[in-house]
């Protein structure tokens, strides 16, 4: 219901200021699109690296390939309501390839708590340089987003996690476990997630750039407007994929940029985009599966 809201609101939106959308300088621009979705795709294999840099050192790394495979694959969960899914369908993956139950669970946390974490700096950092953003950091928000970085700086650290674990795993009556990765480990994979999120914000620029001008001095701005929606909609159980939640967040941080109206569309244009990013990402390392094969393997499944 709640995701039938946002996009009745921004239905309505669009359709009480059609005159702005209807005429509003859109056009396509082949080259930034073209660039714009290798960057942003790329930006999925450097969450990739993060995510298998955390299972090297946690020792259930599996092979580059099937790596690729099981996030790529866990992916499809997003479009599911409730986001347990995608941390469930990577959960079966790594089980099924015999690796620990504990150590799974702990990179998923790990994946999961750094990726937010990573958007929340950019976010704000992004606010910081953007001067209408100001407003957000006005009063005690600004503290109040200090603190919680701190908090989740030091939740991040391997011997409280440790301690939280061992706690939650003693009240179930199973082994406590000593974790692998340092806490160095854990801010490199911080410094990935940043980085991935960088160059997804650059593709995202690029993208908005080519069906609708805007200056390259709000490359931060539209950065942080991305992992904030995304992560917002991440975050949010009720909606698959964070559907309705990022668009409605996302139209109201580009409306500083550009009218409502046309906020709105570059939203739902986002989302397509997106989406068929993934889908050609999970087809691409489903075709490749497919065409190295072993002949034996090929012989089976027949």
């Amino acid at each position: 219901m709640i995701v039938i809201a946002i996009f009745t609101f921004l239905g309505k939106m669009v359709w009480d200021n059609w005159i702005q959308v209807r005429d509003a300088s859109f056009s396509l621009q082949p080259f930034p699109f073209i660039l714009s979705t290798l960057l942003f795709a790329f930006s999925y294999f450097i969450q990739i690296w993060a995510w298998y840099f955390i299972t090297l050192k946690l020792d259930i790394a599996l092979s580059f390939k099937k790596t690729l495979e099981g996030w790529l694959y866990s992916q499809l969960g997003k479009y599911v309501p409730g986001k347990v899914w995608i941390l469930l369908g990577r959960f079966t993956f790594y089980q099924s390839q015999g690796k620990s139950k504990k150590a799974i669970s702990i990179a998923l946390y790990f994946e999961t708590i750094t990726i937010i974490m990573a958007a929340g700096i950019i976010s704000f950092v992004a606010l910081i340089f953007f001067k209408e953003g100001r407003l957000f950091l006005s009063g005690t928000t600004f503290g109040w987003v200090i603190f919680l970085l701190i908090v989740a700086l030091i939740v991040l650290h391997p011997q409280v996690l440790q301690k939280i674990f061992n706690w939650i795993l003693i009240q179930f009556k199973k082994e406590p476990i000593s974790l692998s990765l340092s806490y160095s480990d854990i801010l490199w994979v911080l410094m990935i997630c940043i980085l991935s999120w960088i160059i997804g914000g650059i593709g995202f620029y690029l993208f908005v750039q080519s069906v609708f001008s805007v200056s390259p001095s709000h490359i931060l701005f539209l950065t942080g407007a991305l992992a904030f929606s995304s992560t917002l909609g991440l975050i949010a159980l009720f909606a698959p994929s964070g559907l309705g939640v990022r668009e409605g967040v996302l139209v109201y941080l580009l409306s500083y940029l550009m009218p409502g109206s046309v906020a709105v569309v570059i939203s739902v244009l986002t989302r397509i985009w997106i989406t068929l990013i993934e889908i050609g990402l999970i087809g691409m390392i489903y075709l490749l599966g497919r065409f190295t094969k072993t002949p034996e393997k090929r012989v089976q499944d027949v």
